[in-house]
Parts: structure tokens; sequence; C-alpha cells
């Protein structure tokens, strides 16, 4: 499976509430970089149960819709609508690497004035 087909698959498990299955995606030594809006301050979190914990600890409601994406081999970049129950849509850059069908990177920074 390419990057297209398993980001696809990954953001149409999360919007299925079927995160356990969406994090099953990610690597074992998966890397997942969140940016603060408004800073240069960065989260890293390093490991499937680290990454999978952050979408896990979402909360039913949190859905993720692909806007416009575009593959470069083996990454997929995306610009991403981030939503959870009671808070603003967030417009995010997405940008995933993908190796034999697993995710091993994930970098999600907002996008300024969006």
């Amino acid at each position: 499976m390419g990057a297209t087909e398993t980001v696809d698959l990954f953001m149409e498990l999360i919007n299925d509430d079927a995160r356990e299955k969406a994090v099953n995606l990610f690597a074992e030594h998966a890397v997942l970089g969140v940016s603060t809006p408004g800073s240069d301050e960065r989260t890293n979190l390093r490991g499937r149960d680290r990454v999978g914990g952050w979408f896990l600890r979402a909360g039913d409601g949190f859905r993720m819709y692909t806007n416009e994406g575009r593959s470069m081999g083996s990454s997929y970049i995306a610009d991403v609508t981030v939503m959870r129950p009671g808070v603003n849509p967030m417009h995010v850059e997405a940008n995933f690497r993908v190796e034999n069908g697993e995710i091993v990177a994930l970098f999600l920074q907002p996008i300024p004035g969006r």
C-alpha cells in the first residue's frame, strides 16, 4: 500500500471512530510532531504507543478531513481540517511519511490565516 492509500485509510478509520485501527497503521518507531498555533514550539512523540495515545485521547467526535493533498512518493502532504466537539475547526498542514504501508512520521502544523 502506497502513501496515498495508507493516508486515505487512516483518515477513513479516524472519521469512523475506529481510532485503534488507525493507530495500527503507525510503525512501531513512528514519530508525531505537533506544532503549537502561534508559537515556534512543537511537541514530538515517539513510538506507536505515544503517537497512538494522542489520537486515542482525542475523544468522541474527533475528525480529520483532507481538503486537498499531494503525493510525493513516500510522502503525502495535505491541507487538513481537524474538528473536535466544542472547539473551533483548525486547518493544518499534515505531512505524512509512509514506508511499507506504515506511517513512520506525521507532522501537523497550523496553516496561518485559516
